[in-house]
């Protein structure tokens, strides 16, 4: 007779549905990341989560806690707002490339600079992914996209905008970190 051993749980955290998105996309992989974290720490039923513009904006979806939706860049303002009226939750924002480090980045730093007690989550694929793999603020040198077909040029195209070293030289954040999921 076999002991059945379980290698993997859905975590509470996370609806059961099948996602939408791109095979290769590492959206999933921190949708479940995020999700275990929460699961672990027992927080689900304070959780809110606020999803904008961009790939990022089917968290909602995945997720099995309240989440709302904010207007593109917008999400650090609303998850400062929630966070205000509503300060015994954990408030948490899931952003993209584009809606951080493009039109959002006023937002985020300034969330930053006034220290807010919300945690961002940034995924950064260096495109704009959801409207065909377009240059973003944050695509590398060299580096092929839609509309750089021969790689981002420094000398017209400017350097990327390397958001999590600019945040972290403001003092009101607390803890920025860069990890890759690959």
């Amino acid at each position: 007779m076999l002991d059945e051993v379980v290698v993997y749980e859905r975590p509470q955290s996370l609806e059961e549905c099948a996602t939408h998105y791109c095979p290769g996309c590492t959206h999933g992989v921190a949708h479940r990341l995020i999700a275990e974290v929460i699961d672990e720490m027992g927080i689900r039923d304070r959780m809110i989560g606020v999803a904008s513009v961009g790939c990022s904006v089917f968290a909602y979806n995945y997720f099995d806690f309240d989440f709302v939706q904010a207007p593109h860049g917008r999400a650090p303002a609303m998850a400062t707002g929630i966070k205000r009226v509503l300060p015994d939750r954990i408030v948490m924002t899931y952003q993209g490339d584009g809606d951080m480090a493009s039109i959002g980045m006023g937002e985020i730093v300034h969330a930053a600079a006034r220290g807010e007690n919300i945690t961002v989550f940034f995924l950064n694929n260096a495109n704009y992914g959801m409207t065909g793999g377009q240059m973003a603020p944050t695509t590398l040198p060299g580096q092929q996209t839609t509309s750089s077909p021969k790689g981002r040029d420094v000398e017209t195209q400017g350097y990327p905008v390397r958001a999590s070293e600019l945040l972290s030289t403001l003092e009101g954040a607390s803890y920025v970190v860069r990890r890759s999921l690959h």
